[in-house]
């Protein structure tokens, strides 16, 4: 017996060690936190259940007011619109907001997270609201391919869409994040560093440091909970964030659109304006200079007031 080492023994103990280095990793981001009736139990809104899963929706103004539907986007729940519900809501509007499956306070389903999830989540929530008259959809980024899509599919429902910083005109993929689409690895690393790289992506938001620290302080929890990280990866390999260009040429080509985008969007970054026109020819766009990817917030009157406006030139219902 002899004291050397083989090299079969070095590689075995450099992938043991590999390997526990990876699945302590794997612990420390794990997601803890069960979305249930416990965790639901401090949400503010109210809940129904859907054929694709219970969902978490907020309202605000009168009864009789025309409705609007905010859609936020893919990472940040529904309180990402700040006041933007409350100021629509005391110019006489009905506004109602939810969390997307897979975020905040919603349901976490094992499916594909893909266009006809969030069309059926989005029409059987009308449904249970009863809402009867048609209704004007709001988008952020990811929630606008949505929105886009709904209107294509539901004519009859709505009235008016609006765009901010939407997705679908491409979304630059660095080589590491092109990793997290192939199956089961991508998975696997996504849940290794995915909390990390989600904070850490906030800095693309704004140049607005408090604003920047409003969003980490409520986003770190939503990191905690169950099938987020999930649902999201599904979300970005199944939804078209890429190319969403004939969607939105079909919806432009029936409805009013509002298109309002930052200058300085890191997140959804603006288009070349001939991409842009060849899918929204009819749409009003407004560019706010200085401007990140969160516009309801960093100019928060200016954008305010270029909604109202494009909503009381909406035809009636």
């Amino acid at each position: 017996m002899t004291g050397n080492i083989s090299f079969g023994e070095v590689v075995f103990a450099v992938t043991v060690g590999i390997l526990l280095i990876l699945l302590a990793l794997r612990y420390a981001a794990r997601e803890r936190v069960s979305m249930n009736d416990a965790a639901r139990a401090k949400a503010p809104g109210r809940f129904v259940s859907l054929s694709v899963g219970q969902t978490h929706w907020l309202a605000e103004g009168p009864d009789s007011g025309e409705v609007i539907v905010l859609v936020p986007g893919a990472t940040l729940p529904q309180w990402i619109w700040g006041d933007l519900p409350s100021k629509l809501a005391a110019a006489g509007y009905r506004v109602i907001r939810y969390d997307l499956l897979g975020r905040g306070y919603s349901d976490r389903p094992g499916v594909p997270y893909n266009s006809d999830l969030f069309d059926n989540q989005l029409f059987e929530l009308l449904s249970a609201l009863q809402i009867k008259q048609k209704v004007h959809l709001m988008g952020l980024a990811f929630g606008c391919p949505i929105i886009s899509e709904f209107a294509v599919r539901h004519a009859g429902l709505v009235r008016s869409l609006c765009f901010i910083g939407p997705d679908g005109f491409g979304v630059h993929m660095s080589k590491g994040s092109r990793l997290f689409m192939i199956p089961i690895l991508g998975s696997f690393l996504f849940s290794l560093v995915g909390t990390r790289l989600l904070l850490k992506r906030i800095d693309d938001y704004s140049t607005d440091g408090a604003l920047k620290d409003w969003l980490r302080v409520r986003y770190a929890p939503e990191l905690e909970f169950k099938g987020f990280k999930r649902a999201l990866l599904s979300s970005v390999r199944n939804m078209p964030i890429h190319d969403a260009t004939a969607s939105y040429a079909s919806s432009d080509s029936r409805l009013p659109i509002l298109v309002i985008w930052g200058d300085r969007d890191r997140v959804t970054p603006l288009p070349q304006v001939a991409r842009l026109r060849e899918a929204l020819k009819r749409a009003k766009v407004h560019v706010l200079p200085d401007v990140g990817h969160l516009p309801h917030h960093e100019r928060s009157d200016e954008t305010t007031g270029l909604i109202l406006k494009r909503l009381a030139e909406a035809p009636s219902a």
